[in-house]
């Protein structure tokens, strides 16, 4: 979900644009949150709320500068931190894990109006930095499962065999009641006949499906297959695992090498049957931009693997065309979230104008008002705050089926699909690779999705995919796992 987030970053001092608010005999907490104009929407809607709330607070905030590593490592380097700071997480392990967050079981254990026991538990996986570490470094604020965005205009003019629009199904409705895996590849198969029919006689396609996007270069499915939520449950579906943890051995140091099972012979044909299924006929490109895939949010692809903030990206692009979800059709799914930390600079800060704690005459300290912050942020009410943006399933399981999340964008859209438990299905949290040195996790990321932008180019494979999977008959593919397995193994072996 970062990647999402992370796109059209901006460098603003005052992003919102507000009037200053008058900090006269108030407890001033900064708050470093992304540059991208979701992120300032989202927070301007958490801060208005909670000044509300807590009129004696002011929640100012502080623009990441760069990227979300950059700004970062740009705070540790100048013992920097604001007091609170957004937090991904498949990103905050680099940091949580070295002393540069608080620990929130702490508030927890001290507070009785509130429990972690009511937010998703596979939301509190992933603030853990390692398959071994407890602690809960950040607070949860969205529950980001990977669902299918589906482009319903460009899905009412694609027949099926029947002669029927969205893909023989005739009505959204219908295709929605007959989702499933099996009926996935027949929207992919659906649309690219579709595609092909046009190109090949461009001159007599009517207008309305030039602007449904249903020309040369559309495919049927932006699959973000160079992002670990979206490609490792499709793996794991083939039965195959970029990091298998079953494989770590009973060793005082685990074994890396056989956790990292990029080359394992299961993985090896996971990734075949990958291309096999979905590259090869043609469903999705063989290529990625820079930045990510932005095929569906331009009218070039008729479905998207991806959660709920890029339905921001979609609004961004004033896309025309209608939209609508079903769930991933797999039977794994990934599912993460973002959210904030309280970072361990706020632990020494202390306002002149701070209250005292509850049942002493010590000060409240920077931190003791970012836990009610982060509280509010997980209440109703802040969780409202997020869905009204549209940008944010609740991380409440309370609010699975309430809230403001559930009326944006208009009546009748398939909000469930964010939520929806489905019979087979396996939701995993992404944060497997927390299992390997926290200095070394980028490269093992950046270097998984490196080979997953080959499983999917051509001349990678042999045409005759039936022979026998070993190093010969598929030497070229072999040839860049094991090269990316190095440079992930000599990360690795340095962290130690």
């Amino acid at each position: 979900m970062s990647a999402v987030l992370l796109l059209g970053l901006t460098a603003c001092t005052n992003p919102f644009e507000e009037e200053p608010v008058d900090e006269t005999g108030k407890v001033t907490i900064e708050v470093g949150v992304l540059g991208s104009t979701t992120e300032q929407e989202i927070f301007r809607k958490y801060k208005n709320g909670f000044q509300e709330k807590y009129p004696d607070v002011v929640l100012q905030l502080e623009a990441i500068p760069g990227d979300y590593a950059t700004g970062m490592n740009n705070y540790v380097q100048n013992a920097s931190f604001p007091d609170v700071v957004f937090a991904p997480g498949d990103q905050h392990a680099a940091y949580s894990s070295r002393g540069h967050f608080v620990d929130l079981r702490k508030y927890d254990e001290a507070d009785d109006t509130f429990s972690f026991d009511d937010i998703y538990p596979e939301l509190i996986e992933t603030t853990h930095y390692s398959s071994e570490d407890e602690g809960i470094w950040f607070m949860p604020r969205d529950y980001n499962k990977v669902v299918t965005f589906v482009n319903k205009t460009m899905l009412s003019y694609v027949p099926g065999e029947n002669g029927q629009m969205f893909a023989g199904y005739g009505s959204f409705e219908a295709l929605k009641e007959a989702w499933d895996l099996e009926t996935f590849y027949e929207v992919c198969a659906a649309v690219k006949a579709k595609v092909d029919a046009n190109a090949a006689d461009p001159a007599s396609v009517p207008q309305e499906e030039k602007l449904a996007g249903l020309i040369r270069g559309t495919v049927a499915l932006d699959a973000r297959y160079n992002w670990y939520p979206a490609y490792e449950p499709i793996l794991r579906h083939y039965g195959g695992s970029m990091i298998d943890l079953s494989k770590a051995g009973s060793g005082e140091v685990p074994d890396y090498e056989a956790m990292l099972s990029v080359d394992a012979d299961e993985t090896m044909q996971a990734y075949r049957s990958f291309y096999e299924e979905l590259a090869k006929p043609g469903y999705v490109r063989d290529s990625l931009s820079s930045t990510g895939a932005a095929a569906f949010p331009n009218s070039q692809a008729a479905m998207w693997f991806t959660t709920r903030p890029s339905w921001g990206e979609v609004n961004s692009y004033n896309a025309t065309f209608e939209v609508d979800f079903l769930p991933f059709p797999y039977d794994y799914v990934g599912v993460g979230c973002t959210g904030y930390a309280i970072t361990t600079a706020a632990e020494t800060r202390v306002s002149e104008n701070a209250g005292t704690k509850e049942g002493s005459g010590e000060k409240m300290t920077n931190a003791d008002y970012a836990w009610l912050f982060l509280k509010y942020i997980v209440s109703e009410e802040g969780q409202n705050d997020i869905g009204e943006t549209g940008m944010g399933v609740p991380s409440l399981m309370s609010m699975k089926d309430k809230g403001s999340w559930l009326s944006y964008g208009g009546e009748g859209i398939n909000h469930e699909a964010f939520v929806e438990e489905r019979e087979g299905q396996t939701a995993m949290a992404v944060n497997d690779i927390y299992s390997f040195p926290a200095t070394a996790q980028k490269t093992i990321s950046d270097n998984c999705i490196s080979i997953m932008t080959y499983v999917v180019k051509s001349e990678f494979w042999p045409d005759d995919l039936s022979l026998p999977l070993d190093r010969t008959n598929y030497a070229q593919i072999y040839s860049k796992v094991d090269e990316y397995k190095q440079v992930m193994m000599v990360r690795i072996n340095a962290a130690n």
